[in-house]
């Protein structure tokens, strides 16, 4: 590994602060990944520093040790591996690998050894090594799995392996994963086929491990399943929309979701509508009930519940190049935005990270 064999630099704007939370965000059309400061007492985010990639950038993920961050490189079908300065939360260059395709996710798996990626204009799953830290050589495994593969993740045990897939196949494949091996088979059934006109897109574990939800693109809705921790596979429960009943149906699509750490609240972006739509959570049951829809910027792709208590809320617009704060009321789920501000084009990820010592 040579890093001056890659076309990748770091720019450092000013002194940053020494702060122990930092927000990464993928700025695709200028091929770099911004860095900012985050000020957990008043949300205030502040530019320290950028680092430029040799192309668009897409997810990003964080080793689970802190001292790496992947990168899904997609005009060039590559994953960078950055080192992490904790104290400054300013990113160096340390490799790229080979991908199997333009990766519109990727996920370390438990244990740290394997990256697992979904491909969407490919239809693929694959798995690479990561040594050291570092995502190392060409993909040990690449499955054919369908097209319009968007999202990849282990089950809580890294048991299993979860991918969905909107628009026509509708479903969420399942895998069993090995561990050691690395290696995907696919379970039995090897899918959840979703309600129809669904498409999921993104889906995340509750804290329980018993449940898993997944926001649908094309219906513009969630739905929550029930996980079989044995035989890894889900059980579709119920699904409620993202969006109010009087917004046009033909309108806008969803894009990412998430769950509070307390396991109370789930929160899931409407592109179109433009909003963050608010769930609870049922402590008993699971199921979800809407809360309504907050306000943001235009088309959010991503957005992350910030570390650290999970007081703040950062999205991103991605046709608006803007980020927008939020302020959340833990008790009641609720969004507040506190401040919005201009970011790089097409943001098409954001990171929230707090480091440990």
């Amino acid at each position: 590994m040579k890093i001056a064999a890659f076309i990748l630099s770091v720019s450092l704007f000013v002194s940053p602060l020494l702060a122990d939370t930092f927000v990464y965000v993928s700025e695709s059309k200028d091929q770099r990944i911004a860095v900012f400061s985050f000020d957990q007492a008043n949300g205030d985010l502040k530019r320290v520093g950028e680092t430029n990639v040799d192309g668009a950038v897409g997810c990003l993920a964080l080793s689970a040790d802190q001292k790496f961050l992947h990168a899904a490189v997609r005009g060039n079908h590559e994953f960078a591996t950055l080192s992490v300065d904790k104290k400054t939360g300013l990113l160096t260059p340390v490799s790229k690998a080979k991908a199997a395709g333009s990766a519109a996710y990727i996920w370390p798996d438990q244990t740290g050894k394997w990256l697992l990626a979904a491909y969407y204009g490919e239809g693929l799953a694959s798995v690479s090594k990561i040594e050291n830290g570092v995502v190392s050589g060409e993909p040990v495994q690449v499955e054919d799995i369908g097209r319009k593969a968007h999202c990849v993740q282990t089950s809580p045990d890294n048991r299993f392996a979860f991918v969905p897939h909107p628009v026509e196949l509708n479903k969420v494949t399942q895998f069993r994963f090995n561990a050691e091996s690395g290696r995907l088979e696919l379970n039995d059934p090897p899918a959840l086929i979703a309600g129809e006109g669904d498409g999921p897109r993104h889906l995340q574990f509750h804290p329980n491990g018993k449940w898993l939800y997944f926001v649908n693109e094309q219906s513009k809705s969630v739905t929550f399943c029930h996980y079989d921790i044995e035989k890894g596979t889900l059980e579709a429960k119920q699904t409620v929309s993202t969006v109010p009943s009087s917004w046009d149906p033909k309108e806008g699509s969803c894009a990412d979701i998430e769950i509070s750490k307390d396991g109370r609240f789930v929160y899931a972006s409407n592109r179109g509508h433009d909003s963050i739509a608010i769930f609870s959570i049922d402590p008993e049951t699971g199921e979800i009930t809407s809360l309504g829809q907050e306000p943001t910027e235009h088309i959010p792709r991503s957005f992350n519940l910030i570390p650290g208590g999970e007081n703040w809320m950062v999205a991103a617009g991605q046709r608006s190049n803007t980020l927008a704060i939020y302020s959340r009321e833990k008790q009641a789920g609720t969004l507040k935005r506190v401040a919005t501000m201009e970011c790089g084009a097409s943001p098409a990820w954001v990171l929230g990270v707090q480091f440990r010592d």
